[in-house]
């Protein structure tokens, strides 16, 4: 494990040292709950506060065909009815937002399955359709209703995505079945229009799915526009063994409930960059090598209930696996998700129960969503530097954006022991921010951070839990000490050299972002 250490720090970032245009490909898109949560003007608020200050393009959430939304049944002679006024609701807010969907096809509506086999508290249907003609037909008829509402123009834009990680416990079918169910979807969604974007398979893990989709389509001349995959920064842990030595195992046969063998895990430091080389090796090697990857799911824990989500060190943590992962291998990278309003495994149980979410179900602002509202903040071109924890970014000649952070892991238990309880970050000594090559004048410098006790909602939430309620004006002061104001701003002057050095004591898993603007 990394032991801490005050020594100083030195980043140097010159403004003429251009290394070209930033790939923001974390902020795509972000990944919600099912549809008929998108309902909810709770879920809703959060979903527009993320998409102003983390600047989230896309979002992708589960649910469009399942029978809460209401989309497809069947009279008694086994015809079709259709009803979009749910799915009207839930695309029109997100439209009105300025997203765009991340379609996917998923789950299978109770008249159209082809078993009785649910997952999850949410009683979602897993099974391939008993009639595939049929499941062609629902596609089609919400891709072009989808069209008649919305433009082609628009829609042209959107991502459509068969199933979610069918090789796992979300699919009871065989791969062959997969196949067909894409192929009757691809065909759907392009006979509306040939400009529309769909791919698959949306695996877990599983890249044999990848190759064999990838052969299908090319033999049969199927559409296929991208692959997409999920993967999530967490490994099991061993008490017996030391933190190097922790073993990567495959994602694990889910299951519906608490009683998940899920329990065991702790942050990889290395997780997620791997995964994304081997479906990258898979694509370059494949018939289609041209195919773009989406990464529609990622995240530091599969769990349900992981306090690593919710703790001070989830910012440096999420820094470090984005900034890993090496430039054209992914067009975008969806972190899940958005919001604690998420109910796979039944609604959240606490204030802080270690949800998904970048934002708890009482609209706070947790740790990591501070890692994309910081990254949101760089400008356009990136800048040279060689701290491997450093972005450093800048908007023309006169605005700088430098996101540091210290990625410091002493973690010596599973998460659910390790996170559940508040650990005080030691000191990690001084950073030293050398600027160069700026025009001399006056500037504005603003220093913000998040950390620990810094826009750091849940060891705030530990100092005043009791019996896990919390009053109204409670949660109203823990909503003021995390709204992200800077903790530091100055005027200062640019001699003639065009130098500047600014100093900062950093703590353990700090993220620092400062802005530098020519006033």
């Amino acid at each position: 494990m990394k032991k801490n250490s005050q020594k100083d720090r030195f980043i140097e970032v010159d403004i003429r040292k251009k290394a070209g245009q930033y790939d923001a490909f974390h902020n795509t898109c972000v990944s919600t709950g099912r549809a008929y949560l998108l309902l909810r003007k709770d879920h809703q608020e959060h979903i527009q506060k993320a998409a102003q200050e983390c600047g989230f393009k896309y979002l992708r959430f589960h649910g469009l065909f399942q029978d809460d939304m209401g989309l497809y049944r069947e009279n008694a002679a086994g015809e079709a009815i259709y009803s979009w006024q749910y799915i009207d609701n839930v695309y029109d807010f997100i439209y009105d937002t300025g997203l765009h969907p991340f379609v996917v096809f998923d789950f299978m509506p109770e008249a159209l399955a082809s078993e009785k086999k649910y997952i999850y508290w949410e009683h979602s249907n897993i099974t391939p359709p008993k009639d595939y003609k049929k499941w062609g037909n629902l596609i089609y008829e919400t891709v072009k209703h989808f069209t008649e509402r919305y433009g082609q123009e628009e829609v042209s834009q959107w991502f459509f995505e068969v199933w979610n990680e069918p090789d796992k416990n979300f699919f009871t079918g065989t791969i062959d079945n997969y196949l067909e169910m894409y192929e009757y979807a691809a065909q759907a969604v392009k006979s509306v229009s040939e400009n529309y974007r769909i791919g698959g398979p949306s695996i877990a893990g599983n890249n044999y799915w990848i190759s064999r989709l990838i052969e299908y389509c090319n033999k049969k001349d199927i559409p296929l526009d991208f692959i997409s995959a999920h993967n999530y920064s967490a490994k099991t842990f061993s008490e017996e063994k030391t933190y190097k030595t922790w073993e990567v195992p495959s994602i694990p046969s889910w299951e519906p409930g608490p009683s998940w063998p899920l329990g065991n895990l702790c942050y990889d430091p290395h997780g997620t960059t791997e995964a994304i080389e081997n479906v990258y090796r898979t694509v370059q090697s494949s018939l289609i090598p041209t195919l773009d990857i989406h990464y529609t799911e990622w995240g530091l824990s599969w769990d349900y209930w992981d306090p690593i989500r919710d703790s001070y060190q989830a910012p440096s943590f999420i820094l470090s696996r984005i900034n890993s992962i090496a430039n054209d291998r992914i067009k975008s990278l969806s972190y899940c998700m958005v919001s604690d309003v998420f109910e796979e495994d039944g609604p959240p149980t606490d204030y802080f129960h270690g949800g998904f979410g970048l934002i708890n179900l009482q609209g706070l602002r947790k740790p990591a969503y501070f890692a994309y509202k910081f990254l949101n903040e760089l400008g356009n071109t990136k800048l040279e530097c060689s701290d491997k924890n450093t972005i450093a970014c800048c908007s023309g000649n006169d605005s700088i954006q430098i996101i540091f952070w210290d990625c410091t892991v002493r973690q010596d238990k599973e998460n659910k022991a390790y996170y559940a309880q508040s650990t005080p970050a030691l000191s990690a000594g001084t950073a030293k921010v050398s600027f160069s090559g700026l025009t001399p004048g006056m500037y504005q410098l603003t220093l913000y951070r998040v950390g620990y006790r810094s826009n750091d909602a849940y060891s705030h939430y530990l100092d005043i839990k009791h019996n896990n309620n919390l009053t109204r004006s409670q949660i109203r002061e823990l909503d003021k000490l995390c709204s992200g104001s800077p903790e530091q701003a100055i005027t200062l002057e640019i001699s003639p050299d065009g130098k500047y050095l600014f100093q900062t004591q950093i703590k353990e898993n700090d993220v620092c972002l400062i802005k530098l603007n020519r006033l």
